[in-house]
Formats: C-alpha cells, sequence, structure tokens
C-alpha cells in the first residue's frame, strides 16, 4: 500500500515538473535555451544570387528567397533549412525577429515593415531535443513599394533661357529614393543623387521643345518615370567654347578666389556676369574676385550678355574653405610610469578645427620616434640618463592637418636621470 502511494506520488511529480516546463517555454515567442548545445561560434557565409540569399552556418544551409516588394508585387520571403548533414535533425522553428514563428523545413513570411530583421533558425531532433540554434541578419522592405515620379522645370535666369532647373517631387511610400536619371533628349543623360539639378541645353538657329523623362529608383530597386516637355527658345548662335578659372588665394588664412573667363569666340563689347549661388549678388566683370562666407561646395555660374542678350553660360563647382578653415594644435603630456632606466609617457591631443575635420596627427616624440598613424593619443618610453648626468629635456612636435591646412605645437619634456 505504503509503495504503491509513493510510486504515484513519484508520477505526479514527474507530471508537474513536465507541465511547468511546458508554461514556462510558452510564456512568451523566445526560444528556450538549451545547455547542451555547443557554445564555439560557427562563421556564418553569406552568398547572394539573383533574389536568393544562401547562408551557410556549419553543417546548415538556409536560402532565403524573396519576391518583388515593388507595386503591385507583395514581398513574400520563402525560407528552406538543409539539415540533412544534421544528425538526427526531425524539426525545424524559424523565429523572424518581428514576433512571429513558424515550423517547417520551408515556410513562407511576409514582414510589414521595411527593416533589418535577424532571424532564428532552431533545430531539434526526433526527442525534441534543440540541437542546433542559429541566427542570420535578414533586410526587408515592406509591402508594395510604389514609387512616383513627379517634376517640374523652371528657369532661373530669364536671361539664358537654355539653362533651365529641375526639382524632383518624387517619392516613394518605404525606403528611399537613391537614384535620379535624367534624359535630357538632346542626346545627353545624367545620373544624379539630388532631386534638384541644372541642365544647359544646346544653343539651336530655333525653338525647340524636348520630352525630358527622369526615372527615379528607389533602395529597393524599384523605379518609376515621367516625362514633361520643356520649351526652349533660339538663342545666339555663335560657337563659344570654354569656361573660366577659379583660382585660391590665402586658402588657409583669409581665403578668396580669383576668376577669370577661358571662353574662346566670345564677340567683342561682352559683357561677364557672375552668379555665385551663396545668396550675394551678382558681379559683373572680365576678372572677378569673391569670397565665400562658409565653408561648402558652390557651383558658379559665369554668363555673358551681347547687346542685353544672354549668349553663353558655364559653371564650374568651388570647394570654398571659408573663413578660419585651419586647425589649432595643442596638447598635453602624462608620465604614465616611471622605470629604473625609461619613463613611460602618454600624450593627448587638444587640438581643434572650426570648420570641416581633422585629417592627420604627426607626432616627432624627439627621441628618434614618431607617429604618423592619425593617433590622437598616443605613447613612448624616454631613456634615462646615467646617475649623476641630470636632466634631460625633449622637445615634442605635434602637427595637426585639416581642409589642406596644418598647424604644430610643442611642449618639453624633462627626464630625470637614473
Amino acid at each position: 500500500m505504503n509503495n504503491n502511494r509513493r510510486h504515484i506520488n513519484h508520477q505526479l511529480s514527474i507530471i508537474i515538473l513536465v507541465l511547468m516546463g511546458f508554461l514556462s517555454c510558452n510564456k512568451d515567442s523566445t526560444p528556450a535555451v538549451d545547455t547542451n548545445i555547443s557554445k564555439v561560434i560557427v562563421k556564418t557565409t553569406t552568398s547572394t544570387s539573383g533574389d536568393t540569399t544562401t547562408y551557410t552556418i556549419g553543417s546548415l544551409v538556409v536560402t532565403a528567397t524573396r519576391t518583388s516588394p515593388c507595386y503591385p508585387s507583395t514581398e513574400v520571403f520563402t525560407f528552406k533549412a538543409n539539415i540533412s548533414q544534421i544528425t538526427d535533425a526531425a524539426s525545424v522553428n524559424w523565429y523572424f525577429g518581428d514576433g512571429h514563428i513558424a515550423t517547417g523545413k520551408e515556410v513562407q513570411h511576409e514582414y510589414n515593415n521595411a527593416a533589418s530583421f535577424v532571424v532564428q533558425i532552431d533545430v531539434k531532433n526526433s526527442k525534441g531535443i534543440l540541437t542546433n540554434s542559429s541566427t542570420f541578419p535578414l533586410k526587408a522592405w515592406g509591402q508594395q513599394l510604389k514609387p512616383v515620379a513627379i517634376f517640374s522645370a523652371k528657369n532661373d535666369f530669364p536671361d539664358n533661357m537654355n539653362y533651365v532647373t529641375f526639382n524632383s517631387a518624387s517619392s516613394v511610400n518605404h525606403g528611399s529614393i537613391i537614384n535620379f536619371y535624367w534624359d535630357w533628349a538632346d542626346g545627353t543623360v545624367s545620373n544624379v543623387a539630388a532631386a534638384l539639378t541644372r541642365h544647359q541645353f544646346p544653343q539651336a538657329i530655333k525653338d525647340i521643345t524636348y520630352p525630358v523623362k527622369l526615372t527615379i529608383t528607389t533602395d529597393a530597386g524599384c523605379a518609376a518615370d515621367t516625362t514633361v516637355y520643356v520649351w526652349v527658345p533660339a538663342v545666339y548662335t555663335s560657337v563659344i567654347t570654354g569656361d573660366f578659372a577659379a583660382v585660391a588665394q590665402n586658402a588657409c588664412t583669409n581665403e578668396s578666389f580669383t576668376f577669370t573667363p577661358q571662353a574662346t569666340s566670345v564677340p567683342g563689347g561682352s559683357i561677364y556676369y557672375w552668379h555665385w549661388s551663396d545668396g550675394t549678388h551678382d558681379d559683373s566683370g572680365y576678372n572677378a574676385q569673391h569670397s565665400f562666407a562658409y565653408m561648402n561646395d558652390y557651383d558658379v555660374i559665369m554668363y555673358i550678355k551681347y547687346n542685353g542678350r544672354t549668349i553663353y553660360t558655364t559653371h564650374k563647382v568651388v570647394n570654398a574653405k571659408g573663413p578660419n578653415p585651419k586647425p589649432k594644435a595643442s596638447f598635453y603630456f602624462t608620465w604614465v610610469k616611471e622605470y629604473a632606466t625609461d619613463v613611460l609617457v602618454s600624450f593627448n591631443s587638444q587640438s581643434t578645427i572650426e570648420h570641416g575635420g581633422m585629417d592627420g596627427f604627426y607626432w616627432d616624440f624627439a627621441n628618434g620616434k614618431a607617429d604618423n598613424n592619425y593617433n590622437s593619443f598616443t605613447e613612448t618610453r624616454y631613456a634615462r640618463g646615467n646617475p649623476g648626468t641630470g636632466t634631460t629635456d625633449y622637445k615634442v612636435r605635434l602637427i595637426v592637418t585639416g581642409n589642406g591646412c596644418a598647424d604644430t605645437a610643442y611642449k618639453t619634456v624633462t627626464i630625470p636621470a637614473q
């Protein structure tokens, strides 16, 4: 009788433990950690062919094939797990990183939002024991991406109707537009990353209407296009060629530019005008000087007028450093540790630059050693002189560079004898 009761109590204990484990495992979608799984990090190899990406994680091979996310298509991922190399593999669970789970060697899943996810795949043996747990990254674009191509054309320079500004108002419901491809219909095209661009149409002896076509491409590979008809009137027909030179003076102190035309076949009596693209007024004259108030790239435009009519326009991007582009070198040093025969000293740059960024640190420690590895913090050892020889001074030099300019700072390190 007592033996039967003990047996029944033992069976009830086992059932309670099993139920507790079941409830714990189903508390949320996070897979349970199996302490029997090896903690050895397995290298993941990734290869992509078309719309299929293959992940090789040790003996596990996973393929993820996507359909197009571009409207009217719907992005659907098909995941396949090749578990033939995993001994006694019986079941596969997928955790898609967005709160959804699926079971099977081949499953499908749709992501509602564009984001990066980490997919986890768990393989269990015939006894339900987790034998392999692996993860791999996945980028989803979301559902039915629909780019819309729209742009307007405007002449910002009434005296030069050939020079037209184009402004795209294109959009996409998910992701970003990464390329604007313009077919100007005059035999030229251009690829630009910005929505705003300008184009100089060729001179002609009669008015021409150009069917300008814009094709946009998103980061998901979706494309859309539209065409706008742009009217360009006839202009002065002499063959003028060339542009202009832009020469900077005092680039690291008080920068200014001298602009000189290099155009040929310009008729006598023509007047040169300069548009600086920095919000200031235009200037006129064959030679022109200008200083830019801010560090930036400026699309400087030279246009030539003859008898009050613009007969030629050209432009060039000028890289201006602006005021105070030069860095200011400064540093301090600290004794790290004093040894019997030498001293370890650390150096820390406090250099600053008002605009742009630092692009170089050169340390001359004055002990026959130097460091030019772009280190703002560095260390070196200084040998101590023989007993009774007194101290030794080392004049340390730091040269910092930025915006094509340089500055130097010095400090003296005094090292005592042994």
